[in-house]
């Protein structure tokens, strides 16, 4: 879903090896297992990061992902579906400026048994990730990684206590099944991955709904799933992702433009068919409403890997309905 946000050293155009497949370049440098500001502060976002399988490639990557993906396709797509369109129609009390962030992460979340039952309950969540995201910055301060890590904390007891509660939500069931702790490092890894579900569903995600409303706008055709990997294609989702070499020294690996939108190798992103039907079924549920229309973005939010399309609150206005020969589904 979305790579790794930090971007301190020049860059050089990948070569020679496909890069998502060369296993010489590494997600962190050799002897480098956080970057910077987690590594002068430390906490509780430090430990967790240093935990994901998306920036690791010890002895222990393999097996741990593979559990981590036999779960993620087990998950039923009936439940995804389900869950997204809940979660859409919650966040749409939220307005346009909500909606697209909120509806990704607020899915994934609401799988793992996270009670997501209202708007505030959805602002927490992204509140929370923002947090994460500022403590996860190249800049970051002490005070940003103190509250990132404050944020992580929180999240983490939520889904412990979304474990004893909901052991059969949906996404908690199929990992507590599929992927146990018992298959990871420890219990602390299992949890700092479960988080990463979320985390990873939050920029890349809001970033990949909101080009589908673009396009949804321009076009009055809801997006297929094929329409959407299309976008991811097209950039509109994360656009390229970074490796480093033996000696250090980046390598930025393109996505946009390959057929490789959700990375591929080692590291490729195990919640693509999550991440597709998820937001598939969220803009279904917008397409058969009548009464809303999707407003002009704003300037988007521009990160180093990836634009994440703004939309300004707009007054309730009929949303121009489909015919049934323009509605395309996968």
């Amino acid at each position: 879903m979305t790579s790794c946000p930090f971007h301190v050293q020049p860059a050089r155009p990948a070569q020679h090896l496909p890069p998502l497949l060369d296993p010489a370049l590494r997600m962190r440098p050799v002897g480098e297992p956080l970057p910077a500001p987690l590594r002068m502060h430390g906490g509780p976002l430090a430990q967790t990061f240093s935990r994901w399988l998306r920036q690791r490639d010890d002895t222990a990557h393999a097996s741990e992902k593979a559990a981590l993906t036999r779960a993620l396709q087990a998950l039923s797509g009936d439940e995804v579906r389900s869950h997204a369109r809940r979660q859409a129609e919650i966040a749409m009390t939220g307005g346009w400026p909500h909606w697209s962030w909120a509806v990704p992460a607020a899915t994934v979340a609401s799988l793992l048994g996270l009670p997501m039952t209202d708007v505030d309950a959805q602002r927490r969540l992204h509140g929370a990730l923002r947090a994460m995201a500022a403590g996860l910055s190249a800049t970051a301060d002490q005070d940003a990684v103190t509250a990132g890590g404050a944020a992580t904390t929180t999240l983490l007891k939520a889904l412990d206590r979304a474990e004893r509660r909901s052991p059969d939500a949906p996404l908690q069931s199929t990992l507590l099944h599929r992927a146990a702790p018992s298959r990871w490092t420890d219990r602390a890894t299992f949890a700092a991955n479960r988080l990463a579900l979320i985390w990873q569903s939050h920029e890349a995600g809001a970033a990949l709904l909101g080009h589908a409303l673009l396009e949804m706008r321009r076009t009055r055709i809801t997006p297929s799933r094929d329409d959407l990997l299309r976008i991811a294609r097209d950039g509109g989702a994360v656009r390229n992702t970074r490796r480093f070499d033996a000696d250090g020294a980046v390598v930025v690996v393109p996505l946009a433009g390959t057929e490789h939108s959700f990375g591929d190798g080692p590291h490729r992103c195990p919640g693509q068919s999550l991440t597709l039907g998820a937001l598939h079924a969220a803009l279904e549920w917008l397409a058969e409403k009548s009464d809303w229309q999707i407003p002009e973005p704003v300037s988007p939010l521009s990160l180093p890997n990836m634009d994440i399309p703004q939309f300004p609150e707009s007054p309730r206005t009929p949303l121009s309905p489909q015919s049934p020969h323009e509605e395309r589904h996968p």
